[in-house]
């Protein structure tokens, strides 16, 4: 999977209405064009009262906008983390700050300048991804149009828009505009709370976080998008889209998961 499949259901899955009564149960699939559909991330994403819950085989991830946090679990290890954006940029930067040094003791003389180069580079991309991203120009033209095109998907009818900077292709994307966005998750407050973390994971294109793609996305639910990265795209489409009430507990950590740094969330099981 390319580095766009890593969470891309947020990009999917933001402008949903809520309700304070019922959330949503969606499911759906990613993959990349030459890959094929045989290839498909699948995803169950739950949302209800300002949280976003996104379920993979081997992670799940969860944003809350009422407490500003993130919580990871790896129903693998079972073992989860939660924390604030500062916190997640705290241990990574530990973490790096405990790699180079480890890297420092057995390198040679004359590669400890690089190495700790590489490093710092890396650290100061923790409270700047777009620098160490380099992907977003200084200036460009976004244009966002409504194609005429409509096509059903998931059982609703979706409007096909096309996305072009400076003039190229980016993204189509078919919003159902039957389904409007909830004053109750707040988008705008999405990106200032997790921007950091959504861009660490690279989940989205530099123009999703332009006032104008974003007032775009309010006007209903993407069920399906194409993104083109230059020979090959990635495609994301919803395959069930379920209105329900979600139990409390199904946003909270199992019982049995133990809380855990991030570093060990991220670690290789050990035989």
């Amino acid at each position: 999977m390319k580095k766009q499949k890593i969470l891309i259901v947020i990009a999917i899955t933001l402008f949903i209405s809520l309700q304070a009564s019922a959330g949503w149960v969606i499911t759906q699939r990613s993959y990349d064009s030459d890959e094929g559909v045989e290839s498909a991330l699948i995803e169950t994403v739950y949302l209800q009262n300002n949280i976003m819950k996104v379920v993979q085989a081997e992670m799940v991830t969860m944003f809350d906008l009422n407490t500003e946090t993130i919580t990871i679990m790896s129903p693998v290890k079972k073992v989860f983390w939660t924390g604030k954006v500062a916190d997640y940029k705290k241990e990574i930067k530990e973490a790096m700050q405990q790699a180079m040094d480890e890297q420092l003791q057995s390198a040679r003389e004359e590669q400890k300048e690089m190495i700790r180069k590489m490093y710092q580079g890396m650290m100061e991309s923790i409270d700047n991804p777009s620098k160490f991203a380099g992907e977003e120009p200084e200036d460009y033209d976004l244009q966002i149009e409504k194609t005429g095109e409509k096509e059903r998907v998931a059982g609703r009818m979706a409007h096909k828009y096309s996305i072009t900077v400076n003039g190229s292709v980016k993204e189509e994307a078919w919003l159902s505009e039957s389904e409007k966005p909830h004053e109750e998750f707040n988008i705008g407050n999405f990106y200032d709370v997790f921007s950091d973390f959504t861009s660490q994971a690279e989940t989205l294109a530099f123009y999703q976080n332009n006032e104008k793609y974003i007032e775009f996305s309010k006007k209903g639910f993407p069920l399906k998008s194409i993104n083109y990265y230059g020979g090959y795209e990635s495609i994301s489409e919803v395959t069930s889209l379920e209105k329900e009430n979600i139990e409390a507990s199904e946003f909270t950590p199992p019982a049995d998961y133990k809380k855990v740094n991030l570093i060990e969330i991220g670690l290789e099981e050990q035989e």
